[in-house]
């Protein structure tokens, strides 16, 4: 399947997830997502999904803090001299 087409869809998939601390929350969200894509206008067959939810749980267990976007990916990096104090 190509991810590229839903890598919007999937962010969102994921953000919703990050904001769920325990693991029932964030089936409850992914749940909740599944009755989404089946409902116009995704209108996505049980295996598309499947797929999409299967590449969400990939990325999550990858990266469980999953940036949203390319600010989230900046770290701070002290400067030397304070990591040497």
């Amino acid at each position: 399947m190509n991810f590229q087409k839903w890598e919007v869809t999937i962010q969102q998939m994921i953000e919703a997830s990050n904001r769920e601390l325990k693991e029932p929350g964030k089936n409850r969200v992914l749940t909740e997502w599944r009755a989404t894509l089946t409902k116009t206008p995704h209108n996505l067959q049980p295996f598309q999904i499947d797929e999409i939810v299967r590449e969400v749980r990939r990325r999550l267990t990858t990266s469980p803090q999953y940036p949203s976007n390319s600010a989230a990916q900046t770290q701070f990096s002290p400067a030397p001299s304070a990591v040497m104090a």
